[in-house]
């Protein structure tokens, strides 16, 4: 599990606003942590997010197997094991660091 892989699993259950349902996320958090945590902190992709687009937190993903908006605005640490997750493919080092600006540009000042 390393940071820019994309994985395939359910985030269910969820509640309100949260991503829901059976889909690819990307992994954002370094492999020293995902390997000692064994829950890897991810952010959902997703066809839609209309207001991650709008608002200026998602992050488009072309060109592979997956296509989509990667969601930078709801991050979760999942248990890969528990859910089941498939290894689908890496992405771009120029998405990963798009994405790793959205995201840490959320917990500035």
């Amino acid at each position: 599990m390393n940071r820019g892989d994309i994985y395939l699993i359910s985030l269910d259950p969820t509640l309100g606003y949260e991503q829901q349902g059976k889909r690819p996320v990307l992994v954002i958090s370094p492999k020293p942590f995902n390997l000692v945590t064994k829950m890897p902190v991810v952010l959902p992709i997703t066809s839609g997010g209309r207001f991650a687009r709008n608002s200026g937190f998602a992050v488009e993903v072309i060109g592979g197997k997956t296509t989509g908006v990667v969601r930078c605005n709801q991050p979760r640490a999942l248990d890969f094991d528990a859910r089941h997750a498939k290894f689908l493919e890496s992405i771009d080092s120029d998405v990963l660091d798009e994405v790793m600006a959205r995201f840490n540009a959320i917990f500035e000042e």
